[in-house]
């Protein structure tokens, strides 16, 4: 053990390792599909994180970079996450607290599929992107216009930004897909992104359903477009939406009471309804959102950095299924963590198939003296990311039988010999000594080959650098270009084109993103 850091030091460290995590979490599940932690776990780590700073950066963004190499686009309007709720009391706060007792509100199903802004100018469909970051996303326009009901000249010529959910409809899942992939919401995404026409599923299978517009003003306004009408309710633009510019919305109903108790009551009762609801619904939801319907009175409440203050999500109670541990795996992390990452068999939970899910530390293995081999519990609270809740003891071949992978290929893995989970005594990326700290396993060495890549590739996200991934910080780490983020900036065209597969348009294209990134405000380089 080496000394102990002083408590500046160690906080830190232990930002930097939260933030890493959330930024981790993040991209698996908003850009990737392929969650490794629950929900109650995500949020425990955004909490933590905003206890211990309140402003970082990364609690401005909703989910991770998406993957280098596409053309992105920076949202005009931040799609921002929502806040969330599973309970009645956290209703009540919502209604008599954060929107200061208002009494009127409107709903819409939480649909699971993929986020989409349409962009209108001049009444004409000129851009489509994914919600990416939040901030910035993916140009998918080509893709887009394959969707039925998405419009690609509307009947007035008006600029309006369009936000909503692409989903498959579970009957055409069940009668084109069910053999292709166990889960439409990876589906939805995959066509969308897709950059050929030779992906798994047909964007012509795909529906859009509106939940928001925003009107661009000012110089963001077309000079000779038609003004918007203005309005006073959100149900109002709505029904004008729909009735006006055929731009289909998820379905709403409005909730209107004397006082803010009975409004909660309202709402408690809309949730109650969708929840009976949900299995017979013709897409895949995970909740109910609640929104302020007076346009005016969200304007005064505003946003926070994460999520507007006159909405919430509310999610369904969590899901359970069973599956089997078959190996588990250490990874050391930027700061030096080591983490246990679960290999299980493919199960379907909430929509999602889960074959990878962290067991976070040392200290969490001990808690479910877990074993590889066991049958595990897997339960999925709201509408991110599965984990390991319970060992239930030494797993059969039988629960390994009538399971599929995310891509719809048959699990043909066997049953692994019951043994109790490995420790590392030494680095998984370096061989060097570990350290425990708390629950937490460490590699002390800052020069650990892990904890190099890791910083480089978090540097790169946390700047938006376009076309520098994963692949291309290992290669230049292992040709010796690099040491730290600090080398990128020492980087020739030379040096790039000596990369296997790195040609001159490449090479320039990120030279290009690393100029971009040489100046930057004083929060974003904190």
């Amino acid at each position: 053990m080496g000394e102990e850091a002083s408590p500046s030091e160690s906080d830190a460290a232990h930002i930097a390792a939260l933030a890493e995590q959330i930024a981790h979490h993040s991209h698996l599940y908003y850009n990737l599909a392929q969650p490794e932690i629950s929900d109650a776990a995500f949020d425990r780590l955004w909490a933590e994180l905003k206890e211990l700073d309140a402003n970082h950066p990364q609690l401005s963004r909703v989910g991770a970079d998406i993957p280098p190499g596409s053309v992105k686009v920076d949202h005009l309007f931040p799609m921002r996450s929502l806040d969330k709720a599973t309970k009645t009391e956290e209703l009540s706060h919502f209604v008599n607290t954060t929107t200061r007792g208002s009494t009127r509100f409107l709903s819409q199903p939480k649909l699971d599929g993929s986020a989409l802004s349409l962009e209108y100018r001049m009444g004409r469909l000129v851009r489509a992107a994914t919600r990416g970051s939040g901030e910035r996303g993916e140009d998918v326009t080509r893709n887009a216009r394959k969707i039925a009901n998405v419009p690609h000249t509307l009947p007035h010529n008006v600029d309006l930004h369009v936000r909503g959910e692409v989903v498959m409809p579970l009957a055409v899942f069940e009668s084109k897909y069910r053999d292709v992939s166990p889960n439409p919401r990876n589906l939805a995404a995959g066509a969308l992104r897709q950059k050929h026409a030779d992906g798994k599923a047909d964007a012509s299978d795909l529906v859009f359903q509106a939940y928001d517009a925003k009107v661009p003003l000012g110089e963001n306004r077309h000079p000779d477009s038609t003004p918007v009408p203005s309005m006073e309710h959100d149900t109002d633009l709505l029904a004008w939406m729909e009735d006006t510019l055929g731009i289909v919305p998820a379905p709403w109903e409005l909730h209107i009471a004397e006082t803010p108790s009975a409004t909660t009551t309202l709402l408690d009762e809309a949730t109650q309804r969708w929840t009976g609801k949900r299995e017979g619904y013709a897409y895949e939801i995970d909740g109910v959102v609640f929104k302020l319907d007076n346009l005016e009175q969200r304007e005064r409440l505003g946003m926070t950095a994460h999520h507007p203050r006159w909405a919430l999500a509310w999610k369904f109670p969590p899901e359970e299924a069973f599956s089997v541990l078959l190996d588990v795996e250490w990874q050391t992390g930027r700061t030096g963590n080591i983490t246990p990452v679960a290999r299980i068999a493919p199960q379907r939970v909430g929509g999602v198939t889960v074959e990878n899910t962290t067991l976070h530390n040392v200290g969490e293995v001990d808690r479910l003296g877990i074993n590889i081999g066991d049958k595990v519990l897997i339960v999925r609270r709201g509408d991110v990311i599965p984990k390991i809740e319970q060992a239930l003891g030494p797993a059969t071949e039988d629960d390994l039988k009538g399971r599929f992978h995310a891509d719809g290929e048959p699990f043909k893995g066997s049953l692994p010999v019951l043994k109790a989970v490995p420790i590392p005594s030494s680095c998984p990326a370096c061989g060097g000594a570990v350290v425990l700290e708390g629950a937490f396993l460490k590699c002390p060495d800052l020069l650990c080959d892990a904890r190099t890549s890791r910083s480089v590739l978090y540097w790169c996200r946390a700047l938006e650098l376009d076309g520098v991934g994963e692949k291309l910080v290992d290669q230049l780490l292992d040709a010796n270009l690099i040491a730290s983020a600090a080398d990128l900036y020492r980087l020739t065209l030379a040096q790039l084109l000596t990369l296997e597969r790195i040609g001159e348009k490449t090479a320039m294209n990120v030279l290009r993103e690393i100029e971009k990134a040489r100046t930057m405000t004083l929060g974003k380089f904190l």
